[in-house]
């Protein structure tokens, strides 16, 4: 327990909710910098997990009863510490989900997911990703992880990008349903049993307007998303931001109930970025359209688990 527990400098819990990612990756580098003495230099990478769940150090049996711990307790008291609000909510990319539900993490027998299950989950769906100054980063990372390809190799195309999202979809919709368990609130312990609440973040950083068609790839795929959970129980919001578009809104359940002229006036009411563009040609509008088509019309169920 004393080991879990917070500090001026870190926060253990935060850390593996964090960089659960990271954890594969040396404590140490080596840094041959002919400048540095005798040409070597460790540095401390202390972007990663706490050591006490890494069985290198402790062996599996501490590794895995520190896990269990986290399991048991992660999410349950929000009080807050030294004016700190506790995790509350797990963040994943796109990217991240289908190793979030799959893979051991820790080689101890604990999924990502296992171990969150009583955290809210938020996943954020990087729209921008597929145009082309992004997306030939993604490329040249990929060539990098895999080494130098042979001539007859294929290139890493968008819809391999695709299919790996789309596999992450999968995965998530794979997961239990479970209750979110509170022992304490900000003040005073009190119990509370409560379903999940996921968030689907669409974030997009570049004007595309009415070309939006990378974005009307991955709305199909929050989509997806978005219906599956719904139907297995979970709290479900859909949350778009972009301040290239000038709109950041979050729907929640109440979005089945918006009639015509609420959907129209609901655009400015519901949009938390105060300067609005009013032009019924606005790559607001056209994206607000696009938002309403793919996610809040009734899905034909094929489309859901393409």
């Amino acid at each position: 327990m004393d080991l879990w527990q917070p500090d001026e400098k870190q926060d253990p819990t935060r850390s593996v909710i964090c960089w659960w990612e990271l954890f594969h990756e040396p404590w140490f580098s080596v840094d041959h910098d002919p400048d540095t003495p005798a040409g070597l230099s460790m540095l401390y990478m202390n972007l990663r997990p706490p050591h006490f769940i890494d069985k290198t150090f402790v062996g599996l049996v501490f590794a895995k009863e520190a896990l269990k711990l986290f399991r048991d307790v992660v999410g349950k008291d929000l009080r807050p510490i030294d004016d700190k609000d506790p995790v509350a909510e797990c963040l994943l990319l796109d990217t991240s989900v289908a190793d979030f539900v799959r893979r051991d993490a820790f080689g101890v027998g604990f999924t990502m997911e296992e171990l969150a299950r009583n955290l809210d989950l938020r996943v954020t769906f990087q729209c921008d990703a597929l145009t082309d100054s992004e997306f030939s980063e993604i490329q040249e990372s990929k060539t990098h992880d895999q080494g130098s390809r042979t001539a007859d190799a294929t290139a890493y195309t968008r819809e391999d990008y695709l299919s790996e999202i789309n596999d992450g979809v999968t995965a998530l919709l794979d997961i239990s349903h479970t209750e979110r368990v509170t022992t304490h609130n900000e003040h005073r312990r009190h119990m509370q049993t409560r379903a999940r609440v996921v968030t689907l973040a669409i974030r997009q950083e570049e004007d595309l307007g009415p070309g939006w068609d990378h974005g009307s790839l991955f709305l199909k795929l929050v989509a997806r998303t978005y219906h599956g959970l719904r139907a297995k129980g979970f709290v479900v919001k859909v949350e778009y931001h972009s301040e290239e578009v000038d709109l950041k809104v979050l729907f929640e359940d109440d979005v089945w109930t918006w009639t015509e002229d609420e959907w129209e006036i609901n655009l400015f009411r519901k949009n938390m970025i105060s300067y609005v563009q009013t032009s019924g040609n606005s790559s607001q509008r056209y994206v607000w359209a696009q938002l309403r088509d793919h996610l809040f019309r009734h899905t034909d169920q094929d489309d859901l688990t393409a």
